[in-house]
């Protein structure tokens, strides 16, 4: 809750969910007619949304916690075979299970008392036997966001549903409409002012905007495409909004002046709005989204870009004397590192063909990985040094 990037985040939700900083909604109100109850309209749609929060979360986490219920269960399955194994092996000893487990139909409780009394007996050797803990608390903790939320966890989640492919199929035609749903908001917000401005024909407009948007779109459908994604998601929806936001707010309440704007409310709506919205838009939002905004640059540039690794290995890819090189992980305290490890359970999975790249001449043996996988510049590893202009 401390970190500037939660709220920063948290913010850039906001403008995500109501269109703020975008222009979709300034360009939408642009059609209504002078004496429209905008204030209304601006109250309602906030509790809309907060209220479509909530069950949204409520959604989200009951769809993880089944998730995490199944995967724990399959860990439970699993780990209680290893133990009849082990007991038929005669690497356990039959005394130390309680009398009262049964193993055809162990529950997770039962399974952590005896996973808790082969730990404490088979202390010197037991990281040997192979068995995991299986507390549902780790897959709870298991961060899952973005991409990874939508086309991972709860995909997965949905193959354990009754009636499984009719919810896929719900499912995916939700983040359709909600796609183009944003998208109609975002180029209104383009189209709108260019339109009104230059008197161009808008559906030609409309077409060279969506024709545009289209074929920059393209990258996101690479196999490199998620690190676009991120890219995007990062450095040019979250911090360039929360510029654009300030900007508004300083052109209304300092350039236009908000008393002359508190005035054409009046003027428009028939009652005067409360002071409320005086204050907030003149002193308070301003000041907390400049905290926020040079509390995120500050955090930007303590911590250097990177990006996560398809897979958490042995392997980093750093940048040094003009030349990328494959070396061993040390995250702790690498500042060159441009990997970030992270858990095959919280990224979409690459293609798992082989020989898709072949290898450098000379190259330690290692076996070659898709696109993303030891991250871009793994194929130029132990190459001679060359200009970075070159690379």
């Amino acid at each position: 809750m401390l970190e500037p990037k939660v709220w920063r985040e948290a913010a850039t939700q906001v403008f995500f969910a109501l269109g703020l900083g975008f222009g979709g909604v300034i360009a939408f109100s642009s059609y209504n007619k002078r004496d429209n109850n905008c204030h209304f309209d601006a109250v309602l749609v906030s509790f809309i949304n907060f209220f479509t929060s909530v069950l949204a979360t409520l959604v989200v986490f009951a769809v993880l916690g089944f998730k995490a219920n199944i995967i724990n269960e399959k860990c439970v399955i699993q780990n209680s075979e290893k133990i009849l194994k082990l007991l038929k092996a005669g690497n356990l000893s039959q005394d130390i299970i309680p009398h009262h487990i049964n193993f055809s139909s162990i529950t997770a409780e039962d399974y952590n008392l005896v996973y808790d009394i082969i730990q404490k007996v088979k202390e010197e050797e037991f990281d040997s036997l192979g068995l995991k803990s299986c507390q549902i608390e780790d897959e709870l903790n298991k961060a899952v966001q973005g991409t990874g939320l939508a086309f991972i966890a709860f995909t997965e989640a949905m193959t354990h549903f009754p009636a499984s492919p009719f919810w896929s199929v719900m499912f995916f035609l939700m983040l359709v409409n909600l796609g183009l749903g944003s998208m109609f908001g975002t180029i209104e917000g383009i189209i709108t002012p260019i339109v009104d401005t230059f008197k161009v024909r808008k559906e030609i407009l409309t077409v060279i905007c969506c024709s545009l948007a289209f074929f920059i779109g393209l990258i996101f459908v690479q196999r490199s495409g998620n690190y676009f994604v991120t890219m995007f998601d990062d450095y040019s929806a979250t911090l360039p909004l929360l510029i654009v936001v300030i900007l508004e707010n300083i052109a209304i309440t300092r350039i236009y002046g908000i008393d002359k704007f508190m005035e054409d409310l009046k003027d428009m709506l028939g009652f005067s709005p409360s002071q409320y919205y005086y204050y907030m838009w003149k002193y308070v939002s301003p000041l907390v989204l400049l905290l926020l905004l040079v509390a995120s640059i500050v955090q930007m540039g303590l911590s250097p870009p990177g990006y996560n690794a398809w897979i958490e290995d042995m392997v980093s890819v750093s940048y040094k004397r003009g030349r990328i090189i494959k070396e061993p992980v040390n995250l702790e305290g690498d500042n060159t590192s441009l990997i970030h490890g992270k858990s095959p359970s919280e990224v979409p999975s690459p293609n798992l063909g082989k020989n898709i790249y072949r290898k450098q001449t000379g190259s330690p043996t290692l076996d070659t990985a898709p696109n993303g996988r030891y991250g871009i510049g793994y194929l130029m590893a132990d190459m001679p040094d060359m200009p970075e202009s070159d690379l």
